[in-house]
């Protein structure tokens, strides 16, 4: 087992008992790739629609911004790699190339030597060659994956499944209860209902997160937060300022990594 945390990235092989709290299980997302490696345990596991039963060597891929979470058995040891990176601690060779499409990968192992060489790493070489060797081993992965066929999943409604594309569509434009109402032809109470349910949050709660990740990629790309901020919709800066620091943790400025955000939970 090890914890390597350095620079931007956060990798680890842990093993959790039901001793243990459950808030790494909670509903949230993040501005950064996550790779989860399930190795043992029982566990359902939801990324935005999508949903599985975790079996030993499945993959799931959690790309910034998707909404996620997990149901654990606490009375079954779980185990499993967890990879935290930006999309800026891979090479740039790696933008040009197709990211995996969906989330879950049915691997039954196959891919149990690349984490295995973390666990050979860790602990041999510096903080700096290690994290140059673990993402090495993580650029290979993704690139393996991409020509993966996914794992079978389930899916939530197409209700759901369609609010979320549209969401995810039109993250520029103003949405609110009443355009989602204009567009799927349900009410409001009907939508908001059945989304709560479903995802576990409240659908505006999402789209604020949603409209918040996506803001905070335009800034790392030079965007002006002024504009960024007119650009997803929000009122006024202030507005746009208040709804980032709730879910970041940390105001629309250069304080891009932080350790204490790697896991930003969304308040209820």
């Amino acid at each position: 087992m090890f914890h390597f945390v350095y620079g931007d990235i956060d990798f680890a092989h842990k093993i959790n008992i039901m001793e243990e709290p459950t808030e790494d299980y909670a509903k949230h997302l993040h501005y950064f790739n996550e790779i989860v490696y399930f190795v043992s345990g029982k566990v359902r596991y939801t990324v935005e629609d999508q949903t599985r039963s975790l079996r030993p060597g499945d993959i799931v891929f959690i790309q910034p911004g998707q909404y996620h979470f997990a149901g654990v058995d606490e009375s079954i040891p779980y185990e499993r790699y967890v990879l935290k990176f930006p999309e800026s601690a891979l090479p740039e060779s790696m933008k040009s190339l197709p990211a995996p499409k969906e989330s879950f990968f049915g691997n039954s192992g196959q891919f149990s030597w690349i984490f295995s060489q973390l666990d050979m790493y860790y602990g041999k070489y510096s903080d700096e060659e290690t994290k140059l060797l673990f993402l090495c081993e993580v650029v290979k992965l993704i690139i393996l994956l991409t020509g993966e066929k996914n794992a079978e999943h389930a899916k939530e409604s197409n209700l759901i499944s369609n609010i979320i594309a549209y969401i995810h569509t039109h993250i520029k434009d103003p949405i609110s209860l009443d355009t989602l109402n204009r567009e799927f032809n349900f009410s409001k109470s009907y939508i908001s209902n059945e989304f709560r349910k479903a995802m576990k949050i409240p659908v505006m709660q999402y789209i604020r997160a949603k409209k918040i990740i996506a803001g905070h990629q335009m800034i790392l790309s030079g965007a002006k937060r002024t504009e960024v901020a007119e650009t997803l919709g929000f009122e006024n800066y202030s507005t746009f300022y208040r709804a980032y620091v709730a879910v970041m943790g940390f105001p629309p400025a250069g304080e891009r990594f932080k350790k204490n955000t790697q896991n930003k939970k969304i308040k209820q």
